[in-house]
C-alpha cells in the first residue's frame, strides 16, 4: 500500500502552487503577486505526499485545516479529503472550504459553521447619489462619539443571518468592533451616517475606507447598516453609491465581505457587487 503523509513546503513554492492549483481567487485580488503574498502568511505549509509524488497541498495549524489544492494528475477530491483527514486525525475546523468540497467533508462528519463570499465593484458612479426625503448623511472621522452608534448597530443587525450565527455582541464588543476599523481605515476614511433630521436620530451607517496595508489599494466596506424602522427607504443603497462615488478619487476598486443568506446580498448586487466564490468554515461534529 502507497503511504501517504505531509510533508514541509517551502513556503514560496507552495505559494505559486496554491495559487495555480486552487482554481480559485476567494479574495478576488485579480493579481498573481497579491495571491502570492497573501498564501505566505504563515510557513506551515505542507505537500500531500503519495510515497514520493506530490498529490497536493494544505496549510495545517494547530488542529485547523486551509486553502487545500489538488496537483495533476491528481484529480480525486473524494480522495485528497481522505488522505489529509487520515495524515491529521486532530483536525477538527477547515477553512477556505469550496462549495464542491462541502458534501464531501459532510460525509467526514464535518458541519458549517458560516458560508462567506466577497464582493467587488469599481468605485465612482454615473450619476449623483441622492439622499432619501427628509434624511442627511454626514462623515465620521474620530472626533465623533461612536458610543452613539452602539444602539443603531444592535437594531441594525438584529435578526440577521450574523447574529443568527454569532449571537448579539455586547456593547463593549460593538464598541471595539468600530474603534478597530475607523482605525483600520484611518489611512483614508470613507466612513458615513445617516441621520433623520426631524427627530435628529442616526439611523444609518457604513464604515469604510481604504487602509494603508490593504492590497493593490483597493477600498474596503467594514459595516453597513440600517435601523430596522428605516429600511426599505433607499438610506442603505444611497451610502453605498455615496462611498462608490467619493472612493472613486483615490481607487479604482471597492470590496467587502457578506455572509451568505444575508438580505444585503441582493443590495450589493443592484449597486454593482459582483460575488466571488463561495468558502466555507467547517467544524467536526
Amino acid at each position: 500500500m502507497t503511504p501517504y503523509r505531509l510533508e514541509q513546503a517551502d513556503k514560496n513554492k507552495f505559494a505559486v502552487h496554491q495559487v495555480i492549483y486552487s482554481n480559485s481567487d476567494i479574495e478576488m485580488w485579480y493579481d498573481w503577486n497579491t495571491r502570492l503574498n497573501d498564501t505566505k502568511f504563515t510557513n506551515q505549509c505542507f505537500w500531500i505526499m503519495r510515497g514520493e509524488d506530490r498529490i497536493g497541498g494544505v496549510i495545517k495549524m494547530n488542529d485547523t485545516a486551509m486553502y487545500p489544492f489538488m496537483i495533476p494528475p491528481f484529480s480525486d477530491r473524494q480522495q485528497l479529503w481522505n488522505i489529509l483527514l487520515t495524515c491529521c486525525h486532530d483536525l477538527r475546523r477547515i477553512n477556505g472550504v469550496l462549495q464542491e468540497d462541502v458534501n464531501i467533508l459532510h460525509s467526514y462528519g464535518f458541519k458549517i459553521n458560516v458560508i462567506k463570499q466577497v464582493m467587488c465593484c469599481p468605485a465612482g458612479t454615473h450619476k449623483e447619489p441622492v439622499p432619501p426625503s427628509g434624511l442627511s448623511l454626514y462623515l465620521l472621522d474620530d472626533s465623533f462619539d461612536i458610543t452613539r452608534f452602539r444602539n443603531v448597530m444592535k437594531e441594525g443587525y438584529s435578526g440577521g443571518i450574523d447574529y443568527e450565527i454569532f449571537g448579539v455582541p455586547s456593547d463593549e464588543k460593538i464598541l471595539e468592533d468600530i474603534s478597530y476599523l475607523m482605525q483600520v481605515y484611518k489611512h483614508r476614511n470613507l466612513s458615513v451616517y445617516v441621520v433623520d433630521e426631524q427627530n435628529n436620530e442616526i439611523v444609518g451607517l457604513c464604515i469604510a475606507g481604504i487602509s494603508e496595508k490593504m492590497p493593490l489599494g483597493f477600498a474596503e466596506i467594514g459595516e453597513l447598516c440600517v435601523v430596522p424602522q428605516y429600511r426599505h427607504k433607499g438610506i442603505a443603497e444611497y451610502m453605498l453609491n455615496y462611498i462608490k462615488q467619493s472612493a472613486s478619487a483615490y481607487t479604482e476598486v471597492i470590496k467587502l465581505c457578506v455572509t451568505v443568506g444575508n438580505n444585503a446580498e441582493l443590495l450589493y448586487k443592484k449597486t454593482g457587487f459582483q460575488a466571488g466564490p463561495r468558502f466555507a468554515r467547517m467544524t467536526k461534529r
